[in-house]
């Protein structure tokens, strides 16, 4: 993996690129969110709630950072090994 494109698509300092590179971190995809939300609550006899819809968004929010974090250590183990075979060149 290219460290620098991965950096370039995480400039966790650059929230405004960070949303424009990564299209699925938006108000309209967190509004569907929470109309499917709303309607799986109603679905189940249950009330939704604005508290409940956050904690649902936590969760994702949660797995997704797992995913990352997964992707980011492997990118950085590839690039350690590579970094050392060439150092033995």
């Amino acid at each position: 993996m290219d460290t620098n494109r991965f950096k370039s698509s995480h400039d966790f300092s650059n929230v405004e690129k960070n949303l424009h590179n990564n299209p699925g971190y938006s108000v309209e995809s967190f509004s569907q969110q929470a109309k499917d939300y709303i309607n799986d609550m109603r679905s189940q006899n249950q009330e939704a709630t604005k508290q409940g819809f956050l904690s649902h968004a936590q969760k994702r929010a949660h797995e997704v950072w797992e995913e990352i974090q997964g992707m980011a250590s492997e990118a950085w183990d590839k690039s350690s090994d590579h970094s050392k075979a060439e150092e033995k060149k």
